[in-house]
């Protein structure tokens, strides 16, 4: 496995997403919420790889009493980065703002079976940015009184990283793929990098969009035929496949610290762990090949929300 330095840490540069352990979640889902004894073999996978972070949120279903479940089954000294999330927050008062922060903090701890959260985020960032500075507060109180060791912010593409650049934060995590350009050429990223906070991304395969065919789409996907041409050609000339270009650009953006990717199983996390060896550092003239490829890829293909209306049709 390999690794990156970031925050004080020695983080792997695959974090185990587990909102699959918890419930059935995602597009390409095929085989459903596991078992327990599923659960633990994609855990034990994981560790036995050197997967040293795991991603869950007291909103993931029974994800944190999986892992809390397993977590008494290793010994304490082998414990991953454990990273779970606030999901409500009330703002009608300073008081009950702490208050609700620390009834989910204690449910996770509860379910995790810790003593304290070595990093706890906020779910969304809406709520972050309703009252930065009481919420910053709020978070360092935690930590000063031991509560916590780290925490962090989880946002969207479409949210402002220069917020989240400026916050005491330790950690965000954020999405980003190699056809979406926004962030990147708008300064966001730069801005984020610069901050020198751990950075997690997620969606890096963008839901499973880089390992189709053009040829081979839905009628209703066939709007995303052309970016995934010139896709499949720039992997042609960097003599690379699909899942390795895409974590590769990834991993080349200045500042990332590890690709959260969930799995349904055993395999998916062998397979993921194998990929991340594949990766390369891309050099600036295959990055720019990138840029100029998909800098303007219209927002319907980046945003999964566009894909289908309720009836499945675009």
């Amino acid at each position: 496995m390999k690794y990156v330095a970031a925050g004080g840490l020695n983080l792997s540069l695959f974090s185990l997403g587990t909102v699959q352990l918890g419930m059935d979640y995602g597009v390409n889902n095929t085989l459903g919420k596991p078992s327990l004894e599923q659960s633990f073999g994609i855990l034990n996978a994981a560790r036995e790889l050197g997967v040293n972070a795991l991603d869950t949120a007291v909103g993931y279903g029974d994800s944190e009493r999986v892992i809390g479940a397993w977590l008494k089954s290793i010994p304490p000294q082998e414990r991953p980065l454990i990273v779970t999330k606030v999901d409500q927050m009330d703002f009608s008062s300073k008081t009950a703002l702490r208050a609700s922060i620390r009834g989910s903090l204690e449910l996770s701890k509860k379910n995790l079976g810790l003593d304290r959260i070595p990093m706890l985020m906020i779910h969304s960032f809406e709520h972050y940015a309703q009252d930065p500075e009481e919420v910053c507060r709020a978070f360092e109180e935690l930590r000063a009184e031991g509560e916590i060791e780290r925490w962090g912010i989880s946002a969207y593409s479409r949210h402002d990283y220069r917020m989240l650049a400026d916050s005491s934060a330790d950690a965000v995590q954020v999405p980003q793929n190699i056809f979406d350009w926004g962030q990147i050429t708008g300064g966001g990223w730069g801005a984020l990098a610069r901050s020198g906070k751990i950075i997690f991304v997620r969606s890096v395969f963008l839901q499973g969009l880089v390992f189709m065919e053009p040829g081979k789409l839905q009628p209703q996907m066939a709007f995303a035929a052309p970016v995934l041409e010139r896709f499949r050609a720039i992997c042609g000339e960097f003599s690379m496949e699909p899942a390795v270009l895409a974590m590769s650009f990834v991993l080349s953006l200045p500042g990332v610290s590890s690709l959260v990717l969930g799995c349904e199983c055993r395999e998916q996390v062998e397979s993921n762990a194998a990929l991340i060896e594949k990766t390369e550092r891309l050099t600036e003239k295959q990055m720019e090949r990138l840029r100029e490829a998909f800098e303007h890829v219209d927002s319907h293909v980046t945003d999964p929300g566009t894909w289908f209306n309720r009836n499945g049709n675009r």
